[in-house]
């Protein structure tokens, strides 16, 4: 990353259930409105081993600050979140309920004992953060279409002059962190995990694969999203189906179907 770039703001997902306590299997896509503020702004949005973050130079500040102004109000960053791991559910708590979407909004962050900004009020995320489909919370970000496949979760970034004026990036930074559905780790070491009560198994995540990690949309390693006056205006032709023949070609070729005897 250019040293003229700065953190606008991060997201990292943790979860209990790891060792490191580390969720690696997230794919996080932008809805639209979301990837045309990036693009406005001329953000780079890069993948982290726990999340994404976005960066940007002073001119992408400056827009962010003019659309904020704008618009009155700040800025809502929202993205799907989709959970690559198949086994995710089995070992996440609370339980995914039926229907709905996990939405988090860092608006509703807190900061914890250590000074992380936390997206949720309790250590980790609660039953109380899901909502119906068609709330209108969740309405107003992915729209009335259904979309497909529906993502399990909707995080919104709250992006407002005050964020931009933070001068501790830590402050930007900000966390999500699942719970364990009975075994948890003891610490922070593998292989540390104790045994889920009347089981004899070990409560550890070796039986778990680990698959290819964060990706933003596709396995692309960031997506820059250049401003739209910095794009170079060109012109495209349009699909030609055949070539055009020349004008002599098409006279004879007229006037061949037109003297030709007709049928009987």
């Amino acid at each position: 990353m250019p040293a003229s770039y700065k953190l606008i703001f991060r997201i990292s997902f943790g979860h209990a259930f790891f060792a490191d306590g580390v969720l690696r299997d997230l794919r996080i896509v932008p809805v639209p409105a979301c990837f045309d503020k990036l693009r406005r702004a001329g953000l780079v949005l890069r993948p982290q081993e726990d999340g994404i973050a976005a960066y940007g130079d002073e001119k992408a500040v400056e827009r962010l600050r003019f659309h904020i102004a704008a618009a009155g109000r700040s800025l809502g960053m929202a993205f799907q979140v989709f959970f690559t791991d198949p086994h995710f559910f089995e070992y996440t708590a609370p339980a995914w309920p039926s229907g709905k979407l996990l939405y988090l909004d860092t608006a509703d962050s807190v900061t914890d004992e250590t000074g992380r900004k936390i997206v949720h009020a309790t250590p980790f995320v609660e039953a109380s953060a899901f909502l119906e489909r068609d709330h209108a919370r969740l309405a107003c970000i992915l729209g009335e279409r259904v979309l497909a496949p529906t993502p399990a979760m909707v995080l919104r970034v709250d992006l407002s002059s005050g964020l931009l004026d933070v001068i501790d990036s830590r402050q930007r930074h900000f966390h999500v962190r699942f719970d364990a559905a009975g075994n948890r780790w003891n610490d922070g070491r593998p292989g540390a995990g104790g045994a889920q009560a009347g089981s004899n198994e070990p409560a550890t995540d070796a039986g778990i694969e680990r698959f290819a990690g964060v990706n933003i949309a596709d396995r692309r390693r960031a997506h820059l999203f250049v401003p739209k006056g910095a794009v170079q205006m060109r012109e495209v032709s349009p699909p030609r189906f055949r070539r055009r023949l020349p004008l002599p070609v098409m006279e004879k070729a007229a006037f061949g179907r037109l003297s030709s005897p007709g049928p009987g």
